[in-house]
């Protein structure tokens, strides 16, 4: 009995380390919010941050993302500048960069800056999902 308790300890904190985890860097705190929902629900463990900025500085003092959601129109630092500031840094210029927009020319705007993938505003879940999926796995 106590061996199984302890392989379930062990299964339980493997897990817990496998989790994949995302910086999401969104400005509106209710896409904020909501977002965090979903991820967490998914099994991500999510930091957040309001600006580019604050994602930047997520980004340098925190264990290393698997993957980074951006919004592109952002105050203090809006999502070029930071995919700039990251891509210029040989420490951080790997992580992956999914890019949000509402903006009609998101897709040509994230291929510019380098993502990976990109993300029409509102973000449709589903499709939120599987990018994740696909560019962590």
């Amino acid at each position: 009995m106590k061996n199984t308790a302890a392989v379930l300890n062990l299964r339980t904190k493997m897990a817990i380390n496998e989790r994949h985890r995302v910086l999401l860097v969104e400005d509106d705190r209710d896409i904020r919010e909501a977002l965090t929902t979903v991820l967490e629900i998914e099994g991500y463990d999510v930091t957040v941050a309001a600006n580019g900025q604050a994602g930047l500085d997520a980004l340098r003092v925190s264990p290393l993302p698997s993957i980074v959601l951006l919004d592109l129109m952002m105050p203090i630092k809006d999502g070029f500048q930071f995919r700039a500031e990251q891509l210029g840094d040989p420490a951080l210029a790997h992580v992956p960069v999914v890019v949000m927009s509402a903006d009609h020319d998101v897709e040509r705007k994230s291929e510019s800056l380098k993502a990976q993938n990109y993300l029409k505003k509102p973000v449709e879940i589903e499709e939120l999902i599987k990018i994740l999926s696909d560019l962590c796995n």
